[in-house]
């Protein structure tokens, strides 16, 4: 039976008209947001010359993400579409803010204020997510987004830095500032239901974040999946420093190998989400997670033991198939899975645990490199990745069922409040 408020349909997912604008508006942003990095980091570059105020710029940029349950609660209780083309149209003014910045804390604050509203912006759309969709369609739609995204990452960069070469860097926050009201625009033809209430009474802010934190600490398989992203991109994404050295030290083929290492892992990603907009839901999706995050340390320790080049590029580029397995699959368990009721907040943890094995992987991975070289690395990495989807794979089985645990959540929270 599908979740309240989803569409259910037997139609092709490219007949349907909401998913359509929300594929396009995502896409057209996904790519104005890699341009304008290009753009962030040369300006911050002209104005300072520091490498630090790089970084400083790239922290502000994460910080916001703290504040994700927060954003999470907003997803639940607050008319979604709303807050999409809100969040876009700030973004659109924000980003546009940077034409006209010419100190680093001006740059600092807009770019700051960006996150915030990006924080706003992903567990929403997330939430809204399977109201647009069909039950049957949801991996495929997931699929299509998370390719597009990947693609965005591999194309946009090479238009940045075109754009910023041939024109400059206010042709860059321009393009991006255009791409964000062309979103918004898009999501406000897309009809959305309002957010289910987890109770029947209105409840304060703080007592919604408890209640989603409660929910997420008694589901068994949502809690491993957001657990298990935390672990995994803690692991994985301490090879990142690894990369360069890799391609130019290990296997001396300098900036063009280093490029064609990255541009691999990146197309292995979207080669990941295209088989999984063909497997649909042929697949036990909790079981393919799992097989991914294996496969994906499998590839890892390839790459650290491979004796020549191409060996390596082929081991990274199956690590991009499994990480692009990996992510359609962890946003589709989830939103089949949580009560629509508390999906905003569900994902803003994720996201808060993304962004927090994120922010822990660099500086570890950087710290490993200059310790014991990149092949090590690769290795080490690999291993931790086995042993943390290991771990959150016994604790999964170790857990006893509490019958249809996450489906009786809503009830058994009203139960309890009106004790």
């Amino acid at each position: 039976m599908p979740r309240m408020g989803m569409v259910s349909t037997n139609d092709s997912l490219l007949r349907n008209a909401r998913f359509l604008r929300l594929w396009i508006g995502q896409g057209t942003s996904f790519v104005g947001d890699a341009v304008s990095m290009v753009a962030l980091v040369v300006l911050v570059v002209q104005v300072t010359g520091s490498a630090t105020a790089v970084g400083g710029a790239l922290v502000a940029r994460l910080l916001p993400t703290i504040l994700s349950p927060l954003a999470g609660v907003l997803a639940d209780r607050v008319d979604r579409r709303r807050v999409l083309v809100a969040s876009d149209l700030a973004r659109a003014v924000l980003v546009l803010g940077l034409v006209f910045a010419r100190d680093l804390a001006t740059i600092y604050i807009l770019v700051f204020l960006m996150g915030l509203a990006r924080t706003i912006f992903n567990p929403t759309v997330r939430a809204a997510f399977p109201s647009v969709v069909g039950g049957g369609d949801l991996t495929r739609a997931n699929a299509l987004i998370a390719g597009t995204f990947s693609t965005s990452i591999m194309v946009g960069p090479v238009l940045g830095g075109l754009l910023v070469a041939s024109i400059g860097v206010d042709a860059a926050f321009l393009a991006d500032a255009v791409t964000y009201l062309i979103s918004a625009i898009l999501l406000s033809t897309v009809p959305l239901p309002h957010p289910s209430r987890d109770s029947e009474e209105e409840e304060g802010f703080v007592r919604e974040l408890r209640s989603g934190f409660d929910y997420l600490l008694g589901a068994r398989v949502p809690l491993a999946i957001v657990v298990g992203a935390f672990l995994t991109i803690l692991t994985i994404n301490a090879t990142v420093p690894a990369e360069v050295f890799l391609a130019k030290e290990t296997f001396g083929t300098g900036d063009a190998g280093y490029g064609l290492l990255v541009s691999l892992w990146g197309g292995g990603m979207v080669l990941g989400s295209a088989m999984m907009a063909v497997l649909g839901d042929r697949i036990n999706l909790v079981l393919l997670y799992f097989l991914s995050i294996f496969v994906g340390a499998s590839a890892l320790v390839g790459t650290g033991l491979a004796p020549a080049f191409v060996l390596a590029l082929g081991a990274l580029t199956v690590e991009g198939v499994a990480t692009g397995i990996d992510n359609v699959a962890t946003d589709t368990i989830l939103q089949k899975r949580v009560p629509e009721a508390f999906l905003g907040r569900v994902f803003s943890i994720r996201f808060l645990g993304y962004s927090a094995g994120e922010a822990l992987a660099y500086p570890l991975g950087g710290l490993l490199v200059d310790a014991v070289g990149p092949r090590s690395t690769y290795l080490l990495a690999g291993i931790a990745t086995a042993a943390a989807g290991l771990l959150v794979l016994l604790a999964l089985i170790a857990v006893p069922t509490r019958g249809r645990e996450e489906a009786n959540q809503v009830p058994q929270l009203r139960a309890k409040k009106r004790e």
